[in-house]
């Protein structure tokens, strides 16, 4: 399962990537051909690295003529309503280059030439527009198949309306509540994890795409979604609990109900043999019946969320402020 980041071409920290990482196979960033030391902080090309950040080209997924007249209409009917430029963003030229839509904006002088090569300026809400117009052309396309995701209210506006637009919002707020993993894991803590639990992610994503869809009203479903969550919540504390007492496989007690047997052996003390072949026949039923309760507690769609608590969950009060 994987995912499209918008609209920045880098990734924002860690507190929002990392659980993303933990849920998503993939994360694309819209991107144009080039190097990468130019396009990307260093924590996104380290990812890229990693093969868990994949920059994607919108020439090939995002091109649509007819679309772009829409592009230009939409922007030239909210321009009376903006009082002025307001704050001014940029846009790589090799987003929109491949466009029907670039020439007239710079004719028009929604956009114009940065200082800086191959970059353009403008309003941040006419790049903002452009930014979701290209994420969403682009999530419609068959050979991508992938989820949007944002960490920018602005955006989540912007798509309001299309069929993703609500999955998007729900989707972050299940994940950061779900999976709170801190600042201090890397990247090959992340990929370990994954790897020794995918059947656990497999289950979980059904949940977490059940849990979006499930609540359909707006006013009520956004109220019946939040007590969902607040479940969720409550049900993955409790097998975060649960997990911390079948852990504990009472290895102790079994080595000295072994001594127990051992020694009455060497001393011909059948009596104290067969005491002590009870008291280790018991032990070992204990611990067969944790090993039930955990297969039964790995069973739960939920596990993932309690497995990357007990592995991930912030250790310090430092790492709030990360």
């Amino acid at each position: 399962m994987d995912a499209l980041y918008f609209p920045s071409l880098s990734l924002p920290g860690a507190a929002w990537t990392n659980p993303n990482l933990l849920y998503f196979d993939k994360i694309g960033v819209i991107a144009p051909s080039g190097n990468e030391r130019d396009l990307f902080d260093g924590p996104t090309r380290m990812l890229i690295e990693h093969r868990l950040v994949q920059p994607i080209d919108p020439q090939r997924y995002a091109l649509d003529d007819r679309g772009d007249e829409l592009v230009i209409g939409h922007l030239l009917g909210i321009a009376p309503r903006q009082r002025d430029h307001g704050p001014i963003a940029k846009i790589h030229l090799g987003k929109i280059s491949y466009t029907s839509f670039l020439q007239e904006l710079l004719r028009l002088g929604m956009l114009w030439r940065s200082n800086a090569s191959d970059w353009l300026e403008g309003p941040s809400w006419v790049v903002d527009y452009i930014m979701s117009v290209l994420a969403t052309r682009m999530i419609a396309h068959p050979e991508l198949k992938m989820s949007l995701v944002t960490d920018q209210s602005f955006a989540s506006r912007l798509i309001t309306g299309t069929s993703d637009s609500r999955r998007v919002v729900r989707r972050l707020k299940l994940l950061a509540r779900l999976l709170p993993i801190g600042p201090e894991a890397t990247i090959d803590d992340i990929l370990n994890f994954r790897q020794e639990n995918r059947q656990e992610l497999k289950q979980f994503r059904s949940l977490v795409e059940g849990l979006i869809l499930r609540s359909r009203g707006e006013l009520d479903g956004q109220n019946e979604f939040e007590a969902r969550i607040r479940e969720a919540e409550r049900l993955r504390d409790h097998l975060v609990d649960r997990l911390r007492a079948v852990s504990s496989r009472n290895y102790t007690e079994l080595a000295l109900s072994i001594s127990n047997v051992v020694a009455p052996l060497i001393e011909h003390s059948l009596y104290s043999v067969g005491a002590a072949v009870g008291g280790l026949a018991y032990i070992i039923l204990k611990m067969a019946k944790k090993s039930q309760q955990k297969r039964d507690i790995m069973s739960e769609r939920l596990i993932y969320s309690a497995l990357a608590v007990r592995r991930f969950a912030p250790q310090s009060s430092d790492s709030l402020l990360y």
